[in-house]
C-alpha cells in the first residue's frame, strides 16, 4: 500500500490500515463521487433532448466486484479518527453495512460465471479516455492514477492530473467540495475486491458519459487509484469502473449520474439511463443516458418505484412458473419478494430456501446442474412486477452442453445460485441472464425502474436526437459453467458493425 506521499512508502500504512478495516464499516462496492463545482463548462453543440448511448463490450477474464470500502485518514489534525468516522452519515453506515453481505454474493456470481461489459468515459480537460465496466450495484467512478507505479496499472490507462487544466484533489470523502490543501492529508480509500485490493485518493474534474457522437459531462469527484493488485486488474480488458448504483454512495454528491442528470452540458432531457444486453455474447449491447431507446423494446415500460434507499431494490409480488403461482412470496406479507437488477452479477441469485423452491419447479431437483437428455423441455420462470408479469423462457435462464455425454444426452444447468440473507431481508439478484431477456431504464429522480419485453431484432433506428456506441463484450477462452473448455467468445464485429452505421 503506498502513503498519500506521492510515491514515498510509509513503513506502517499497512498496519494502519489493517486496524482501519476493522474500524470503519464495509460498505457496497465503489460509489461514484460526483457534485458539481460552480465551474463553467463549454457546451457541446447538441440539442438539450439528446440521448447518449455507450456501447457494451463483454468480458470475462477478471471478476471485479468489490468485497468492502475503507476510508483511511492519515492525519488527526482536524478530527480524531473514531470522531471522523462518527461525523459520517448514520444511514450511510447502516446501508454500507447491511450491503456487505450482498457484496460479497456479487463476487461470487462473478467467480463462478465471470462476464462483464465495458464502454468508455471521459475524465478531464483535454478528455483523457477510459475503458470501464459499467455498474448499477456500486457507486463510484474509479480509473488508475499516473501516480500509480503497480504493475497492473502500468498496463492500463492513466489519469494525468497535471495534464487536465480542471482537475482539483480533494482532501475528504465526507468533504467532496473540500480541495486538498495538503497532499499528506488526505483520505485514502481502501477497496476490497474478491481477489484483491485497490488504493486511491479522490479528485475532482469535468466527467463525460456518452460516446464520439455527443456526451453529457459535469464537474464530478471520482477515485484516481493509486495502487492495484494484479489481481483483478493487471489482465482486465477495462480501466477502470462506472458506478451506477441508486443510492449507495458517502453522501448524495457523490452520484455521478446524479450529478450529471441534473447539471450536465448539454442538459439530459430525462435523468434516466437504460440498459441493453443482446441475447448472446456476440450480439449488440449498450447503455443510454438521457431517455431510452424505443426501438429496443418489444413492450412498454412498466415502472415500479424503487422500494427502499441504497441499490436499484423493487417490490416482486409473485413468481410464477409457467403461469403458476408456487406461493413463496406472500410470506413476506406486505414486503413480498424484494428484487434488485444489477449489472454487476452475471447471474440470478435468491435465498436459499426459495431458490430451492423455485429449482425443483423448474426440473433442477436440489441443484443447479442436471443431466438432461435433448429433448427435454423445461418451464417458463416469470415474475409479477407492478401487477405485469415479466416471463423467462428456459434458454434465457439456462445453458446446456453436450461435451461428455452420449449422443441423446447433455448437461443443463441453471445460471442461479443460492444465498444467504443479505442483512436486507431475503432478495432476488437479478443480474445478466435477466437483463438479457429485458429492457430496463433507471430514473435518478424519480426513484423507480422500468422494465420492457426486450426487442433483440437488428436496431436499423437512429434518431437523429440519439447518439449509440455498443458496448463491448468478451468472453476468453476458459472453462465453461460445467467445467469443459470453451473458446472465446467477443461481439467486437457487431461494435465496429454499430459504429460504422453511427449507433
Amino acid at each position: 500500500l503506498k502513503s498519500a506521499v506521492g510515491s514515498h512508502r510509509c513503513p506502517y500504512t499497512r498496519n494502519v490500515v489493517a486496524m482501519l478495516r476493522a474500524l470503519f464499516v464495509s460498505s457496497l462496492g465503489l460509489a461514484v463521487l460526483s457534485q458539481v463545482d460552480a465551474v463553467s463548462l463549454r457546451a457541446h453543440q447538441h440539442a438539450s433532448d439528446e440521448l447518449f448511448t455507450v456501447s457494451l463490450r463483454p468480458s470475462t477474464r477478471e471478476a471485479y466486484s468489490p468485497v468492502s470500502r475503507n476510508n483511511v485518514r492519515p492525519s488527526q489534525r482536524h478530527l480524531s479518527l473514531l470522531e471522523r468516522s462518527g461525523a459520517l452519515s448514520r444511514e450511510h453506515s447502516r446501508q454500507a453495512s447491511l450491503g456487505a453481505a450482498l457484496n460479497r454474493m456479487r463476487a461470487e456470481s462473478q467467480r463462478v460465471h465471470a462476464l462483464q461489459y465495458f464502454g468508455e468515459v471521459y475524465v478531464g480537460t483535454p478528455e483523457q479516455k477510459f475503458t470501464v465496466i459499467f455498474d448499477t450495484g456500486s457507486g463510484h467512478l474509479m480509473v488508475p492514477s499516473v501516480k500509480c507505479d503497480s504493475a497492473a496499472c502500468a498496463k492500463h490507462k492513466r489519469f494525468q492530473a497535471n495534464q487536465s487544466s480542471t482537475s482539483t484533489p480533494i482532501a475528504w470523502a465526507d468533504e467532496p467540495m473540500t480541495a486538498a490543501a495538503d497532499d499528506t492529508d488526505r483520505d485514502t480509500m481502501v477497496v476490497n475486491f474478491a481477489m484483491g485490493d485497490a488504493v486511491g485518493q479522490y479528485m475532482r474534474d469535468k466527467v463525460c458519459l456518452g460516446g464520439d457522437g455527443g456526451k453529457f459531462c459535469a464537474m464530478a469527484d471520482f477515485v484516481e487509484m493509486t495502487e492495484e493488485s494484479d489481481n483483478p486488474f493487471k489482465d482486465a480488458e477495462w480501466d477502470g469502473i462506472v458506478g451506477l448504483g441508486q443510492s449507495v454512495s458517502d453522501a448524495a454528491e457523490f452520484n455521478i449520474f446524479g450529478v450529471l442528470s441534473t447539471n450536465s452540458t448539454p442538459s439530459m432531457k430525462m435523468p434516466v439511463f437504460a440498459v441493453y444486453l443482446g441475447r448472446n455474447i456476440e450480439d449488440e449491447a449498450e447503455i443510454t443516458f438521457g431517455g431510452v431507446r424505443k426501438e429496443r423494446m418489444a413492450s412498454d415500460l412498466t415502472w415500479v418505484p424503487v422500494y427502499e434507499e441504497g441499490y436499484w431494490q423493487f417490490q416482486i409480488s409473485d413468481v410464477l412458473i409457467n403461469g403458476k403461482t408456487i406461493n413463496i412470496c406472500k410470506k413476506y406479507g406486505e414486503r413480498q419478494c424484494q428484487g434488485v437488477l444489477d449489472t454487476g452479477s452475471s447471474l440470478m441469485m435468491g435465498p436459499e430456501n426459495d431458490l430451492g423452491m423455485i429449482l425443483k419447479a423448474l426440473s433442477f431437483a436440489n441443484d443447479t446442474q442436471i443431466n438432461c437428455t435433448k429433448e427435454q423441455k423445461f418451464p417458463n420462470l416469470g415474475f409479477v412486477i407492478a401487477g405485469k408479469t415479466f416471463e423467462m423462457e428456459a434458454d434465457d435462464y439456462m445453458d446446456r452442453s453436450q461435451d461428455g455425454h452420449d449422443a441423446n444426452m447433455q448437461s443443463c444447468w441453471a445460471h442461479l445460485m443460492p444465498v444467504r440473507d443479505t442483512g436486507r431481508g431475503p432478495i432476488f439478484v437479478l443480474g445478466m441472464p435477466f437483463l438479457r431477456a429485458f429492457y430496463t431504464a433507471y430514473d435518478v429522480k424519480n426513484k423507480k425502474i422500468g422494465v420492457a419485453q426486450a426487442n433483440h431484432k437488428a436496431s436499423t433506428v437512429h434518431s437523429k436526437d440519439l447518439v449509440v456506441e455498443p458496448l463491448v463484450a468478451l468472453r476468453p477462452g476458459m472453462d465453461d459453467s460445467a467445467g469443459k473448455p470453451a473458446a472465446a467468445v467477443d461481439n467486437k464485429k457487431k461494435v465496429a458493425e454499430a459504429k460504422k452505421n453511427g449507433h
